[in-house]
């Protein structure tokens, strides 16, 4: 009786044994130092291992190395590689090129100056939608610019009056005032800047 106790509890004992170490030859990710995440960004890329042990070696891990920052860079995989090999981050290998390559201090220029071009264009197409008669008045259309700023400082002020007295919010000088007074100077801006890009083509 004895002895079938003890026989069933060393079948026990050996047959986890064998679950615990069949359960740690299937986790290969930890062998490696790796997570398991990591593990199917492997798989799901197909990268070899030979690959997988070449890039942890470098100190490369692998979501770094699947968003390929060499090629924003137009350097090859192998360069990259022997340039981390050296010691050097990613970003040590950014400022390197680009200290080496004054290319891109040419294209940063014309890029800011396209840049503040855009903003200031969308700065003049703003203040012609929501400052009635301010772009008018900075191109020298004083008359149209006074009939947009007296409409939309008369519909403010009747709103602002009536409101205070009625204590309801005036809807009828925002409404039928202000918003087509808006809408013209808008239109306008953009007439204007239609005429002058086709009066230079």
């Amino acid at each position: 009786m004895i002895s079938e106790i003890i026989k069933k509890t060393l079948l026990l004992l050996f047959v986890l044994c064998g679950i615990l170490i069949a359960q740690e030859e299937n986790k290969p990710w930890e062998r490696l130092g790796l997570s398991l995440t990591e593990w199917r960004l492997i798989k799901d890329n197909d990268i070899k291992m030979s690959k997988v042990e070449e890039l942890l070696k470098v100190g490369i891990s692998i979501g770094e190395y699947l968003q390929k920052p060499w090629e924003p860079l137009n350097l090859s995989e192998d360069k990259w590689t022997k340039k981390r090999r050296l010691g050097l981050t990613s970003y040590d290998i950014e400022l390197e090129i680009q200290n080496s390559d004054t290319s891109w201090k040419k294209n940063m220029k014309s890029d800011a100056g396209k840049d503040i071009q855009r903003i200031s264009e969308n700065g003049e197409m703003f203040t012609s939608l929501f400052l009635p008669g301010c772009y008018q008045y900075k191109t020298g259309q004083k008359s149209k610019s006074t009939i947009m700023v007296s409409l939309a400082g008369g519909a403010i002020i009747w709103c602002t009056i009536g409101t205070i007295a009625t204590k309801k919010f005036e809807v009828i000088p925002i409404g039928v005032i202000l918003v087509p007074d808006m809408i013209w100077s808008f239109i306008d801006y953009k007439i204007q800047k239609r005429n002058e890009r086709e009066s230079r083509e």
